[in-house]
């Protein structure tokens, strides 16, 4: 029981150390003296090189009494260790017991001595504690606490006892990396972790910043600032801050430091060296270009320049670089040149700033040195200068030198896929486009990106400008290329002036996943609302100044006119009032000398006949309406391009001749090469009263009618595109007239225009070219009497001249359309009989000569020989037409137009017309589908394009 106890009392003895150990480190006195390792130097590569604790697997505490630490104890003599003396009723039993430490011990105690006889020696004890043999220690204590019931030992050996199995304790959880064991170590025993024993307080906080415990260690490292005395420790302490904590409690030691520290000169100046290469990391971890880095490179530049340090100035440079500072960067680069001669950054940088300067001579003279030959940025500078080159004789036109350079920059290490796109547009601009598209696709299928996705769609659209079952670019990416080829073909149409069809077009290419800014470049102007729904209301006047009943026509025409477009078709109806007036003259004017000639006939013998034909008056005015509806759209054939096409069916409804339709159709394509048109359509001839609407006799004498002559045409006309500025043009067309008691009548025409296009600022186009305009008609219609139409129609018109035409910029706030020409004309009308029988004469005319006495024959023989005198005409002509539309408001429009017509020959024609128009959404600009082109419906030229 004696022996329990004993072993129990030096038990709760040890772990009564362990829970104090100050007070049992200071009985030891001068026993031991711990070494600790010199601090670390404090140079700036040993601070930032730190050394890396490996994690071992953690032990249990149980085991570390047997482990091997790192803790190196050095003896020192010892004294007055040896315990009072015991009993001598036990010595004996003591005896045998120490025996065996005596053959242990190098002092070779005797048995016989006092020592032996009185109590234990506890020498070899001492001695197992400095081997650090702790359980070869307990277990000869266990053995002389049985022996010996009444030893126990001296309270120096538990003391260091305890001491060194704290010092296990510590070692085994810095060595297991266990931040909990440390943490109630450190808690039991912080005096244990402080500025003594500095290696082991900087091992425990490695060991609580690589298990993410950053509290720990900023408590650690916060002692160390407050409690250290040494310099160089706190120093070291502020550099392992900056390594193992973040920003802001690093910051917060360091200005802790700053505030309290006592420091001597030579750790002032590691202190000042420590916040300067913490300025110039912090610089380094901010983006070149911004304002922050702009800013801290200004507070350290007399730093850098003050400590002669070559790498923070080449990062001052590359930070001057990329604020475009390009002299700064280049003292920055050179300065670090002669502080680190040797050093490759600062010519490489200043090499880069010679190539932002275009100064690529001067670059490729610094990277082509001996230490950078082989420098793989090097010649990645060397690869952007050869490519810089290569898009510089690009931006010259120089496609095939920029090629060349494209080569030496992939030798030099440029990746294909960068260089592609470049190549592209150098193969596209000398014409190999199947070249350029294989480029292009290369980039594109590496990147997907808008660049290489616009560059393809150009060179597709060349090779293949229609067939859209060509659009292909692989399985991914199609609709980005998709949308570019829509945008070309909104271009396109655009060009040609098919506004709506562009705007649905541009819809297209702006819903897909391409960057929408590139695809609205395609058109150069805003065509929101260029297909908004639209009401027009409007006045025209037109007047052919003639002789009365004859060639003259007076028109006033109010007219009413709503527009509908859908996608791409087009709707139009169009109500007009129409007002005519023609004035009156009688039949001898009509046919000059026709009284004479009957009065010789006749004679006396009837005054009846006599009164009935001088009672004939020819001419008035009459008052009709028109209606008109119109459809238009586009169509496709296969992989041809696009038709359009447009069918306008309308009716005349009034007096005297009452209701006659009329129909227009029109089929066009516009091509690479330019444009065709063919046509068809029965129009009213609008020459004259007598040629639009008829005339009728006066009732005393029948009231027969004649005229409303209708025109059946079929024609086409051709526009090729010869040059970039350079067009010509050629129509021709076919006519067959008929009207209501009218002879029949045909005829042709051929037109031929060349036009170049000056190209003046502030205009659309600006052409000036050559015309030659010629008409042809079977017979002479343009008489006024009974069985003629009433209609310009010569037997040979020969026009030559100049013409100049123009158009202000699409998509303004206004917009101006005019054409003048000007030449020589030579015109032949031939004679014909004034009634061209066979027509059967009015009724009234036949019975009056069936009720005279004689020969009715003599009459009929006189009047058929009437004549109507033709004419041979010669001399300058001119036409000139100018309209104008100006937008009022986001909704409102208004227009004008004036158009007149000399030709020798033909009866001079005057018109004008005004209207506004009303769009239902808004509409951002003025077009010149827009502008009104005649004066009766808007798109027709004036007398149905017969000059």
């Amino acid at each position: 029981m004696t022996r329990i106890n004993n072993g129990n009392s030096w038990r709760c003895a040890v772990w009564l150390c362990l829970a104090a150990p100050g007070s049992c480190l200071a009985a030891q006195g001068n026993l031991l003296a711990v070494e600790r390792h010199d601090t670390a130097s404090a140079t700036t590569a040993d601070r930032l090189d730190t050394t890396r604790l490996q994690r071992h697997d953690q032990q249990g505490l149980a085991s570390a009494a047997n482990s091997t630490t790192s803790t190196r104890v050095v003896q020192t003599d010892q004294r007055n260790l040896i315990a009072p003396l015991a009993t001598p009723s036990s010595s004996a039993r003591v005896s045998r017991v120490v025996g065996d430490s005596q053959k242990a011990s190098p002092e070779g105690v005797d048995a016989d001595s006092t020592y032996a006889d009185s109590t234990p020696d506890e020498r070899p004890l001492w001695r197992l504690l400095h081997e650090n043999r702790l359980a070869e220690f307990d277990s000869k204590v266990a053995a002389l606490e049985q022996n010996v019931s009444s030893w126990k030992p001296s309270a120096s050996l538990v003391a260091e006892r305890a001491r060194l199995q704290q010092e296990a304790d510590i070692a085994g959880a810095l060595k297991d990396g266990s931040a909990s064991t440390l943490r109630l170590l450190i808690a039991r025993a912080p005096d244990a972790f402080n500025c003594s024993h500095i290696d082991r307080l900087w091992k425990a906080a490695d060991v609580f910043a690589k298990t993410g415990h950053v509290d720990e260690v900023n408590t650690l490292y916060r002692t160390v600032i407050v409690e250290c005395k040494s310099d160089s420790d706190r120093i070291a302490t502020l550099y392992r801050a900056g390594r193992d904590l973040p920003p802001a409690p690093a910051d917060a030691l360091i200005e802790l430091e700053a505030a309290n520290g006592q420091r001597d000169s030579q750790g002032e100046a590691a202190f000042q060296q420590l916040r300067y290469e913490r300025a110039v990391a912090a610089l380094g971890k901010e983006s070149p270009d911004s304002d922050s880095a702009a800013r801290q490179l200004s507070a350290i530049e007399p730093s850098i320049l003050a400590r002669r340090d070559g790498p923070a100035a080449t990062l001052a440079g590359w930070i001057a670089l990329a604020h475009h500072d390009i002299g700064k960067a280049v003292d920055w680069f050179e300065a670090a040149q002669t502080f680190t001669p040797d050093g490759v950054d600062a010519t490489l940088g200043l090499a880069q700033a010679k190539i932002e300067t275009h100064a690529y001579d001067e670059a490729q003279a610094l990277l082509d040195q001996p230490k950078l030959r082989d420098d793989p940025l090097a010649r990645k500078a060397r690869a952007q200068i050869a490519f810089a080159r290569a898009d510089a004789m690009y931006k010259q036109r120089r496609y095939p030198e920029s090629l060349q350079w494209l080569e030496t920059a992939t030798i030099e290490g440029l990746p294909p896929t960068e260089s592609a796109l470049l190549r592209g547009w150098n193969l596209y601009f000398i014409g190999q486009y199947a070249q350029a598209a294989d480029a292009f696709r290369t980039r594109y299928e590496h990147r997907h990106d808008d660049g290489s996705a616009e560059g393809l769609a150009q060179a597709m659209h060349v090779i293949n400008p229609d067939a859209k079952s060509d659009r292909t670019v692989g399985e991914h990416g199609e609709d980005r290329v998709d949308a570019y080829l829509d945008a070309l073909d909104a271009q396109q149409q655009y060009h040609r002036k098919q506004f709506v069809e562009s705007q649905a077009t541009l819809r297209n290419a702006l819903s897909g996943p391409a960057d929408p800014q590139r695809i609205a470049r395609y058109v150069p102007a805003d065509l929101t609302g260029i297909d908004a729904p639209s009401v027009a209301g409007g006045l025209t006047w037109s007047d052919h100044v003639g002789a009365p009943g004859q060639g003259r026509l007076d028109t006033i025409a109010p007219e009413l006119r709503g527009e509908w477009i859908h996608d791409t078709t087009q709707y139009e109806l169009r109500y007009r009032q129409l007002f005519l007036n023609a004035g009156t003259t009688s039949l001898d004017q009509t046919v000059p000398g026709s009284l004479s000639v009957l009065d010789a006939a006749v004679g006396k013998q009837s005054n009846s006949l006599n009164e009935t034909v001088r009672g004939w008056t020819m001419g008035g005015s009459t008052r009709a309406e028109e209606l008109q509806a119109m459809v238009a759209d586009r169509l496709r054939i296969g992989t041809l391009p696009k038709f359009d096409w447009s069918v306008s069916l309308g009716a005349t409804q009034g007096a005297p001749t009452g209701f006659q339709p009329n129909m227009f159709g029109n089929i066009a394509q516009q091509t690479v090469w330019g444009a065709w048109s063919v046509y068809v359509g029965i129009t009213p001839v609008r020459d004259s009263l007598l040629s639009w609407r008829g005339m009728s006799l006066p009732e005393v004498v029948g009231g027969d009618k004649w005229g409303a002559v209708r025109r059946a045409a079929a024609g086409t006309q051709v526009r090729w595109q010869v040059a970039p500025r350079w067009n010509i043009s050629a129509a021709t067309e076919a006519q067959w007239l008929t009207g209501m008691n009218v002879i029949g009548n045909e005829g042709m025409s051929v037109d031929l225009s060349t036009s170049y296009d000056l190209h003046l600022s502030g205009f659309d186009y600006f052409s000036v070219g050559p015309a030659a305009h010629y008409l042809s008609y079977r017979r002479n219609e343009n008489f006024y009497n009974w069985g003629q139409g009433g209609y310009y129609s010569p037997q040979s018109s020969m026009s030559t001249g100049l013409a100049l035409q123009w158009l202000s910029n699409e998509g303004r706030h206004w917009q101006i359309q005019g054409s003048v020409e000007a030449g020589w004309n030579n015109t032949l009308q031939h004679t014909e009989k004034c009634f061209p029988f066979p027509l059967e004469p009015p009724t009234a005319f036949q019975n009056a000569i069936a009720s005279l006495p004689g020969s009715n024959g003599e009459i009929a023989t006189a009047v058929s020989d009437l004549t109507c005198a033709g004419s041979h005409d010669h001399g300058p002509y001119a036409h000139g037409q100018v309209a104008a539309v100006i937008r009022l408001s986001s909704r409102l429009q208004g227009g004008a137009l004036v158009d007149t017509n000399v030709t020798p020959g033909r009866d001079r024609q005057f018109a004008a017309l005004a209207f506004v128009r009303y769009m239902l959404e808004p509409r951002s600009g003025v077009f010149s589908r827009d502008l009104p082109h005649n004066t009766r419906d808007f798109y027709l030229q004036l007398d149905d394009d017969h000059n």
